[in-house]
């Protein structure tokens, strides 16, 4: 929300500067269904850590930066929409991951830092 009415206004601001009729689009409008945009998702920034439990394919494993990444369904328990994206995790998670696996996996998200803590094969 505080992002879409930054976008708001310097979309205003910058037509204002160009001469050209403004329309501010609300902040509140809805994006597009299954539009996944993670400046609007909810993240934590105090101790208590979110988890979840999510199924996706695996798209990539980087072992040396000790990522995984997943294209995933909704994961209701961390408030997220469908979406790919990169999660930390530990080496064992790592060893046990490969490109175009089906898997369920918990996350736990953290001060920003989403982790899968464990993965199994779907």
């Amino acid at each position: 929300m505080k992002y879409a009415m930054i976008l708001a206004t310097a979309m205003t601001v910058g037509l204002a500067a160009c001469g050209q009729p403004q329309e501010t689009p609300a902040a509140t409008e809805a994006a597009p269904a299954g539009a996944a945009d993670m400046a609007t998702m909810p993240m934590t920034s105090d101790a208590a850590a979110r988890t979840g439990t999510g199924t996706g394919t695996i798209t990539a494993v980087d072992a040396a930066a000790g990522a995984v990444t997943i294209e995933h369904g909704p994961i209701p328990g961390v408030g997220w929409p469908a979406m790919t994206m990169r999660f930390t995790a530990s080496p064992a998670v790592v060893e046990a991951a490969s490109p175009g696996d089906r898997v369920e996996f918990d996350v736990s998200v953290r001060d920003g830092v989403n982790e899968i803590t464990a993965i199994r094969a779907e």
